[in-house]
């Protein structure tokens, strides 16, 4: 009798786990015919290794960080994404049900180094071709997720830290013709989700007054010191580090320190 009570236990254990997942939005798949636990599956702003760090409305910031040798759980990408890249490694991705290094193409996210529809190649989320990937842009989007949503996990084979600021629209995106930014300015990269402006300031400078007429995030791209001021301030000391602003909130951004320091300004583009 004692041996079946362990059995009805264990059973009961297994039951409420997988309840206590599920409620948070996850997904759990039972152990395979080899004996092998499946992870959890969950939207990305779940994902441990993709830390939230703030959410407004239907966009989130996210803080990507894999150290070296480790592996992110199987994530669910629905929505398309903006990533600066802060540290880069070799990396991997395993898309779910594939081997490493199967992956089917997806366009620029399957080639490092290759062009996202209109916008620069994806660098944070990495290759689904499994290959490490080496030389990504700072700057990418992938848009493709809107069509055809990806699970997938990442793995660090290099040697340092990957780290990517990661901004989500969970929205259809804006209208092309909406007004641009009130400054002078031209966008570093544009499409329906994400219009990107890159502002580089020397010691002493500073932006004119100026409002988007969508949210705006402000990523720090370059080591300095910056200063962004308006219905709030937030103060900039290294790259990641982030400050966010609503749509029509003015705001200034000037360089605090006495040397050059770049920021990237992104407008998450709704209708």
């Amino acid at each position: 009798m004692r041996p079946h009570r362990h059995v009805i236990a264990g059973g009961l254990a297994l039951f409420v786990a997988s309840v206590a997942i599920q409620g948070q939005g996850t997904s759990w798949h039972p152990p395979n015919e080899a004996g092998q636990e499946q992870t959890p599956i969950m939207p990305v702003h779940q994902e441990p290794h993709h830390r939230q760090v703030f959410q407004s409305g239907s966009m989130r910031i996210i803080d990507l960080q894999i150290p070296p040798g480790d592996t992110s759980w199987f994530h669910t990408h629905e929505w398309p994404v903006f990533y600066l890249t802060v540290g880069d490694s070799q990396t991997r991705t395993q898309i779910l049900g594939e081997e490493w290094g199967a992956g089917r193409g997806r366009g620029g996210a399957g080639r490092a180094g290759a062009p996202a529809g209109a916008t620069p190649p994806p660098a944070a989320a990495p290759p689904s071709t499994g290959a490490p990937a080496r030389f990504r842009p700072r700057l990418m989007s992938d848009v493709s997720y809107a069509e055809r949503p990806v699970t997938h996990r990442i793995q660090n084979v290099g040697t340092g830290l990957y780290r990517a600021m990661g901004v989500i629209n969970e929205t259809k995106g804006g209208d092309e013709t909406e007004q641009a930014a009130g400054f002078a300015s031209k966008p570093e990269s544009s499409n329906r989700w994400f219009r990107v402006y890159r502002v580089a300031l020397g010691p002493g400078e500073k932006t004119a007054m100026h409002e988007h007429t969508a949210p705006v995030v402000i990523l720090q791209d370059t080591a300095g010191k910056a200063l962004a001021s308006g219905g709030m301030r937030f103060e900039f000391n290294e790259p990641g580090q982030w400050g966010f602003y609503d749509a029509g909130s003015r705001h200034e951004i000037s360089n605090a320190g006495d040397a050059r320091v770049e920021l990237i300004e992104v407008e998450v583009r709704r209708k």
